[in-house]
């Protein structure tokens, strides 16, 4: 069979994976409270009759969990994340830096601000090591935004809806990721950056891959 540029490019999909997020994030706090007044229920009661007043805290602390973690099952929504070429990336994160220069340069500023008050508090006399001090605090406050303006742009961009179209702009995904919080956004920059870094065929069984022709 002739190999066929056209259709080997045609039939090229873009990886992807999907991740759950949970909306009402809220609930996980209030489930491990519910689930602390539990345990702490059970370790009174071991080695003692449970009252019957024990006997219905503990029920209804059970009703409450099993009806919080209904809600939370609830809230859950699946995006999918697709990976996005080298080029493109470093594109989005030129284009999101422009737009985080004035944030960035203000944050250089007071942190620049800080460190020298933070220097003459503790009495530090040399000129070099108080710019040092200053000019490390300023860099370190300015990349933190850059590198942020960048991920939530890039992000904003590998998110993609059934139909293959971008999910949020960089604007609402910016809200999105104040209120979804760290740890679930991790897990969405985390399967952005698996794709990325990840060779498909690593999935596929050994006895499987094509291996080399052997003349016969």
């Amino acid at each position: 069979m002739t190999f066929n540029p056209d259709d080997f490019i045609a039939g090229i999909r873009t990886a992807q994976k999907k991740v759950t997020i949970f909306q009402a994030a809220d609930l996980a706090g209030e489930l491990s409270s519910v689930e602390e007044d539990l345990e702490l229920l059970a370790s009174q009661d071991e080695g003692e009759e449970q009252s019957l007043s024990a006997g219905a805290e503990r029920a209804e602390l059970i009703e409450k969990r099993d009806q919080l973690q209904a809600e939370l099952e609830d809230s859950a929504v699946e995006f999918i994340v697709q990976a996005l070429a080298q080029e493109q990336v470093e594109k989005i994160g030129k284009e999101a830096r422009k737009t985080a220069a004035e944030r960035a340069d203000q944050a250089a500023k007071e942190a620049a601000g800080y460190a020298r008050e933070e220097c003459r508090r503790a009495e530090v006399g040399d000129p070099k090591e108080i710019k040092e001090a200053v000019r490390s605090a300023a860099s370190k406050a300015s990349n933190a935004i850059l590198s942020k303006e960048a991920g939530l742009h890039i992000i904003s961009h590998a998110i993609v809806t059934d139909t293959g179209e971008r999910a949020f702009t960089p604007e609402q995904m910016r809200v999105v990721s104040e209120k979804l919080g760290e740890p679930q956004m991790n897990k969405l920059y985390g399967a952005f950056y698996e794709l990325t870094s990840t060779d498909p065929g690593e999935f596929v069984p050994k006895s499987q891959k094509p291996g080399p022709k052997v003349e016969g």
